[in-house]
C-alpha cells in the first residue's frame, strides 16, 4: 500500500525518474534490475535538448542518413510500478527510462553533462539480448560526425506526446 503525507493524509506521488544514468545503471536501487533484465528500444526520430534558462534554447539534434530525418533507437530501460496515483487505488504502470551517458562534441555545447544513448542499429540484439556486460559495454556517446543540429530556438519546446525523445 502506498504511504500517505502526514500533513494532508493524500497518497504520496512516486518520484518522477527522468533518465537512467549510465555510471548509475548497476548501483541505483530503482534501475539495477531494469537493467540486467529488462532493456528496450525508444524509436525516436529527433532529440531535443535545452540550453539556457528563462529563455531556453531549444536544440534539435538528429542522426544523419538518407533520409531528412531518419528513425533511430535509443536505449531504454523499463520496469512494472505498482503504487496509488490519486485515484485511492492501487494501479500497475510500467515505467521506462532512456539511458544518458556523456555528450559527444556537438551535444556538449547545449547540454555539457548528459546525452541520450543513441544505439547504432548493428546494436539493437546486443543491447536488448546481451548480457548485462555485453549491453554495458555499448554504452558511449554516439559519434557526433552522424548527428546534426536540425533546428533550434526559444520557440521550439519539446511536445512531449510524440515520438521525439527530449533529454
Amino acid at each position: 500500500m502506498s504511504q500517505a503525507s502526514k500533513q494532508t493524509g493524500k497518497p504520496i506521488q512516486p518520484k518522477a525518474v527522468n533518465n537512467a544514468r549510465d555510471d548509475k545503471l548497476r548501483t541505483s536501487g530503482f534501475w539495477r534490475k531494469s537493467f540486467e533484465e529488462r532493456r528496450c528500444l525508444i524509436p525516436a526520430t529527433s532529440l531535443c535538448e535545452a540550453k539556457g534558462h528563462n529563455p531556453a534554447t531549444y536544440v534539435w539534434f538528429v542522426v544523419t542518413g538518407g533520409e531528412e530525418r531518419p528513425p533511430f533507437a535509443l536505449a531504454g530501460v523499463w520496469r512494472s510500478y505498482k503504487g496509488n496515483y490519486g485515484s485511492g487505488d492501487l494501479h500497475e504502470k510500467i515505467t521506462r527510462s532512456m539511458v544518458t551517458t556523456t555528450p559527444n562534441a556537438l551535444v556538449k555545447d547545449t547540454h555539457p553533462d548528459r546525452m541520450p544513448m543513441i544505439l547504432a542499429p548493428e546494436d539493437y540484439a546486443q543491447w536488448l539480448t546481451g548480457t548485462p556486460d555485453e549491453a554495458f559495454a555499448l554504452i558511449k556517446p554516439f559519434p557526433a560526425e552522424r548527428m546534426v543540429i536540425h533546428q533550434s530556438g526559444e520557440a521550439l519546446k519539446p511536445d512531449r506526446g510524440g515520438m521525439t525523445a527530449a533529454g
